[in-house]
């Protein structure tokens, strides 16, 4: 094939990939300048969504009803206690319990399986209304010692957290934390994207989160596994009444993003059937604050495609389908 053709087809297809398909019936969405690796986002109020990305530590708040470029941004990397030359946090999951939001970093090695010191990062910021419209402060000390505590904590010993967090996150049984959402007494799940325990996911609630940004140990109650048909976390987050999980492939799987909605220990994730999700890289899903939860903004990590014009990242708001009976699932 000549290669002005070449240059068009692949043009073809990444147009293809960054609109979607309109015969899937995937609903119109945005596509937000200035960058491309959306990884955990937040809603603000109602106009305004906070958005992180896994390849710089700055929180960018957008209009998701348009595609202008972020209205602000604070970098968070004087807030982090960073060290060393590369000061990545690899920001990946976020939880608001009232006007507090909680931020997580994957605690995993890089893609080569180096050691990364500024990954491991929790840390919250506070919410203030102002004038200018809401703004973030940073509260607490960041604590960097989540995997030390889950790795000497005896009721996981079964998972070998040790050997996880010496693997590269991409490879099988690598050790990265991409999800974090509030539960309904204000503690948190920390959700992992790797490893996976006989092929289910892992949740591990953290009881104490303001206590550690005091500079407390880590606190953990049980853990959790959840069926997400050999998928692991790739964010979640509570609507109030249920969680909405994000399931992707882990460990070079070649498994698709998957949406469930699961209502707490005790019950079964049950799969949303949702079109036009498989031209998305869905790795963060956020919460309007409008009550009853109707909708979902879901925010695609366009990083493959930021060597094509402007760093940018895409969002989709869907319907949140009515609930199922109880007990049903899929998968």
């Amino acid at each position: 094939m000549p290669l002005p053709a070449l240059l068009i087809t692949a043009l073809l297809m990444v147009l293809l990939a960054q609109t979607g398909s309109a015969k899937e019936g995937m609903p119109s969405g945005n596509r937000h300048p200035g960058m491309s690796g959306a990884s955990a986002a937040i809603f603000l109020d109602a106009g305004r969504v906070v958005v992180a990305s896994d390849e710089d530590n700055r929180l960018r708040v957008y209009d998701p009803s348009t595609s202008q470029p972020a209205i602000t941004a604070w970098d968070a990397s004087p807030w982090l206690h960073l060290s060393g030359r590369n000061l990545e946090c690899d920001l990946e999951g976020a939880a608001r319990v009232g006007n507090r939001i909680y931020w997580i970093g994957s605690h995993g090695r890089n893609k080569d399986g180096k050691y990364r010191s500024n990954r491991h990062r929790f840390f919250a910021t506070d919410v203030t209304e102002t004038p200018q419209g809401p703004q973030l402060r940073s509260i607490g000390t960041p604590c960097s010692t989540l995997v030390t505590a889950l790795l000497t904590n005896a009721a996981l010993a079964s998972l070998h957290l040790d050997t996880a967090a010496a693997l590269p996150p991409d490879s099988k049984g690598g050790l990265s934390i991409e999800a974090l959402a509030a539960r309904p007494d204000g503690s948190l799940w920390i959700g992992f994207r790797g490893p996976l325990a006989k092929g289910k996911a892992l949740l591990i609630p953290l009881l104490n989160p303001d206590a550690v940004l005091e500079g407390h140990a880590p606190y953990f109650g049980p853990l959790t596994r959840l069926d997400l048909g050999g998928r692991g976390l790739r964010d979640m987050a509570w609507t109030g009444s249920e969680w909405i999980l994000v399931a992707g492939a882990t460990g070079g799987e070649q498994k698709g993003t998957r949406l469930f909605r699961w209502n707490g220990e005790g019950s079964l994730p049950s799969a949303l059937d949702l079109p036009g999700l498989k031209n998305l890289h869905i790795e963060a899903v956020a919460v309007p604050s409008e009550k009853p939860v109707r909708r979902l903004l879901l925010c695609s990590d366009d990083s493959h495609l930021s060597s094509i014009g402007t760093p940018s990242f895409r969002s989709y708001w869907i319907d949140l389908p009515s609930a199922p009976a109880a007990g049903t699932s899929g998968h």
